[in-house]
């Protein structure tokens, strides 16, 4: 099994990498490759489990940014776009075979791998996990085919595969989860156990609710003109962790009062809107203390914390650990 990328970001244009058959692997290994070009910086983390191919990016790349990619085995890609977006086009053919918009998430099927992948958005943070029919089967056992009737034409036919027309937006709780793999204190056989045990469920959750076997997510009624005033809002709250937010100042860019501001926002997200202010900046960060080196006491005061012991027990009470653990 063996991917081709190419791509100005790499050295000598191109990336190459051979896995072991369906990923197969008694150890933990992992890669970082570090990105620093004049239009685009940052780091793409790669870590091989039992099974699957996990791939994280956090990439800012204001212009954003693309590769030429080509495998030569079929896989499985769940793709979370936490921020920023994402195609993927066949070289045949002249539209995208699928997109996948900021904070949303979508699974696919590809026989054969041989396109353009483009991102746009910055920052760019993804998490991809690659996996083969082989996992899906150890997984599931006998019930494979009931799992994946729908899409077993498509396996059969060795032909690609999106399982959800529309991508699927990122909950506050999926969220949570994401940002718990991407951020993963521990080091050797811990993380190894920890992470194969949180996206192995992460799948089997996918895979159900693909399925139909969980409840349908309860259909937002909200004005389409509503929804995109809280997109605004949105948008400032990600652009300005660093400040206060009051809701009366998150009301005004909405044009609502406060109380359905408050109201319609839990509606959308299933959190309420200081929640969701909370996680951002814990998840920010995460990444500042992780990928930029910053102290405790520098990301909490970009986050908006003056007091670095503050923001240690919000960090606590959301992310679950310390902010030293990601240190270690």
């Amino acid at each position: 099994m063996r991917s081709t990328l190419k791509s100005e970001l790499f050295k000598d244009s191109i990336y190459q990498k051979k896995y072991s058959k369906d990923f197969l692997t008694h150890e933990l290994i992992e890669n970082k490759i570090e990105i620093d070009t004049p239009d685009v910086s940052g780091v793409i983390n790669e870590l091989q489990l039992n099974g699957m191919f996990v791939v994280m990016k956090d990439i800012h790349a204001p212009k954003g940014y693309r590769f030429e990619v080509s495998n030569n085995f079929s896989v499985f890609v769940l793709h979370f776009g936490i921020s920023g977006s994402y195609r993927y086009t066949p070289n045949e053919k002249k539209n995208p075979l699928l997109e996948i918009p900021d904070f949303h998430y979508n699974m696919f099927y590809l026989p054969h791998t041989n396109g353009i992948l483009e991102y746009k958005g910055t920052p760019r943070r993804t998490l991809e996990i690659v996996f083969t029919l082989g996992l899906i089967k150890e997984l599931v056992g006998d019930t494979y085919n009931h799992v994946l009737e729908r899409i077993d034409g498509a396996v059969k036919n060795d032909k690609p595969f999106v399982f959800w027309k529309r991508p699927r937006p990122i909950s506050s709780e999926l969220g949570q989860v994401l940002e718990d793999i991407i951020a993963c204190p521990f080091t050797g056989q811990l993380k190894k156990t920890y992470l194969q045990s949180k996206i192995t469920t992460l799948l089997l959750d996918i895979l159900i609710e693909f399925n139909g076997n969980l409840k349908p997510e309860p259909k937002i009624k909200l004005p389409k003109a509503d929804i995109d005033r809280i997109r605004m809002v949105e948008r400032h709250i990600k652009s300005n962790l660093k400040e206060t937010l009051p809701i009366s100042e998150l009301s005004t860019i909405a044009g609502f009062n406060s109380t359905k501001l408050k109201r319609d926002f839990k509606r959308l997200h299933g959190t309420t809107i200081y929640k969701y202010i909370t996680q951002l900046r814990m998840k920010k960060a995460s990444a500042l203390i992780r990928n930029e080196g910053f102290t405790i006491a520098q990301a909490a005061y970009e986050v908006g914390y003056g007091n670095p012991q503050h923001f240690t027990n919000a960090f606590k009470r959301t992310m679950g650990y310390l902010p030293s653990e990601l240190k270690k």
